[in-house]
């Protein structure tokens, strides 16, 4: 398990975050927006892509229609292995995005999911509908229809069904929270990068309310205690990051620990949110390929 002492300093004044929005104040997933704190994200995760001969990819499943539109999803799987049913990593994008805009497809989450064939495993990256802070319910049920998608349809996807893994990213780690309260023994390892843990933080940060409803059942710090052969966690922190978040990940983290849950925590002292598209350093590149590697050991070699 590794540790260093993190470096908070705000990101953006709030009227600024408040300006751009959360998507540009915090860098919750766009790879085309402008963010405060200054520059701009690259395309896509700062780390080495593999080329199209190392994956094949389904494009655009349909996994859930909700109020008149369909969400979808792309599944990435390394072409090593086109007859072995290989475990999946499912990504879990932050917000809050428009509903115009399809997270799925920026080239950021297109890479990430490129990214993690080269582990042996499938990169599996999906839109949900976080938009706002009244659309954290409608989030959870995209997320949960995903993964019950993926499940139900692990065979002819070449997946197994049984070894996944759930990757949450920014406001995404809200949606950790149910799956932490249901234990499924499917569920191999979790990766949390620079992630806000609860809806009420989301408030603190836009002072944008969220309203109690919303709140429910997606508190992670209310699902962590004793738990045999409790599945690995992966946590990275942004040092730059909002010291509410990085304090959030700390109390996460301690708390894990405390349960006797095996926990890997890294930090990027100089790290902004969103470091593994905005910041191409070495320790940028470092927290992602030690990533790979993880999801390696725990889905390919693990229990």
């Amino acid at each position: 398990m590794l540790r260093a002492r993190p470096v908070s300093a705000a990101l953006a004044p709030r009227p600024v975050r408040r300006a751009l929005g959360l998507i540009g104040a915090l860098l919750l997933s766009s790879a085309s927006l402008p963010f405060a704190g200054g520059g701009e994200a690259v395309a896509q995760i700062v780390a080495p892509v593999p080329d199209s001969s190392v994956y094949t990819v389904e494009k655009d499943l349909p996994y859930r229609t909700r109020d008149g539109d369909t969400v979808r999803m792309d599944v990435f799987r390394p072409a090593a292995r086109p007859s072995e049913a290989v475990p999946g990593v499912i990504f879990v994008h932050g917000g809050y995005l428009p509903d115009s805009v399809s997270a799925k497809d920026m080239e950021y989450f297109q890479s990430f999911g490129k990214f993690v064939t080269g582990a042996g495993v499938a990169g599996i990256v999906f839109s949900h509908g976080l938009s706002g802070p009244g659309t954290f319910q409608r989030s959870r049920r995209d997320v949960e229809a995903a993964v019950q998608y993926i499940r139900e349809r692990a065979s002819r996807l070449g997946l197994d069904r049984d070894r996944l893994c759930l990757l949450h990213l920014s406001a995404g780690g809200a949606f950790v929270a149910p799956f932490l309260a249901d234990r499924p023994e499917w569920l191999r390892c979790t990766v949390l990068y620079y992630a806000v843990l609860r809806p009420g933080l989301m408030e603190t940060l836009t002072g944008e309310p969220v309203e109690e409803p919303q709140r429910t059942g997606l508190n992670a710090f209310s699902h962590v205690g004793p738990w045999e052969d409790a599945p690995a966690l992966f946590l990275a922190e942004a040092g730059k990051d909002e010291p509410a978040i990085n304090e959030g990940l700390h109390r996460f983290r301690d708390q894990a620990v405390e349960a006797g849950w095996p926990v890997e925590y890294w930090t990027h002292p100089t790290g902004p949110h969103g470091f593994d598209m905005r910041d191409p350093s070495p320790r940028s590149r470092s927290i992602l390929l030690r990533t790979r590697r993880f999801l390696k050991e725990q889905l390919v070699n693990g229990r």
